[in-house]
């Protein structure tokens, strides 16, 4: 329930206009860099390669996974380690945008992440055991730009979505 409150409150906040200023949904020519990067760094994405993605992510960059018990990775290399945990906890993954809003400096991009995981992972201060089916995460990123570079990155996610897409869901370090 935690997640789900916490994604809808994101998503309250960008409906409600918390992040409207300088947000042109609706004329996708108002900040055409912005565009440019947000379709670089979801080439960089999609590549997998989390390298290619931390180096489009300033040298002092924030990446924020809101998820309960993740701690922000602060810097390039935090950064390019916690993306490479992510791929590799989700071989498989991809995800599909549902809507983008583009600001002066930032983007709200709101998407579905395809999930497979092969093995028991770590989210937060949870451990998930995956039932071996597929399914779909819905999540929103703010990411805020600063010289061409991603200067922080929040990631909402929808763990109860994962939670119930799993075998057993325990706290870490719990018994079983």
């Amino acid at each position: 329930m935690r997640a789900m409150r916490t994604l809808a409150m994101a998503t309250s906040l960008i409906l409600s206009g918390a992040f409207t200023e300088g947000v042109c949904a609706q004329d996708p020519a108002a900040h055409p860099a912005i565009q440019q990067l947000v379709g670089t760094y979801a080439a960089a994405w999609g590549s997998r390669d989390p390298v290619r993605i931390a180096a489009l992510h300033a040298a002092d960059t924030i990446f924020d996974l809101r998820v309960d018990g993740e701690v922000p990775a602060i810097g390039r290399e935090a950064a390019q380690q916690r993306f490479a945990g992510i791929l590799r906890d989700n071989p498989g993954y991809s995800s599909t945008v549902r809507k983008v809003e583009f600001g002066a400096t930032f983007a709200i991009i709101e998407y579905t992440i395809a999930m497979n995981p092969p093995a028991p992972f770590h989210l937060g201060r949870m451990r998930y055991v995956p039932t071996g089916e597929p399914y779909s995460v819905p999540a929103i990123d703010v990411i805020r730009f600063q010289e061409g570079l991603v200067s922080e990155k929040v990631t909402f996610l929808d763990t109860d979505t994962i939670r119930a897409n799993s075998r057993g869901a325990a706290p870490v370090g719990a018994s079983r």
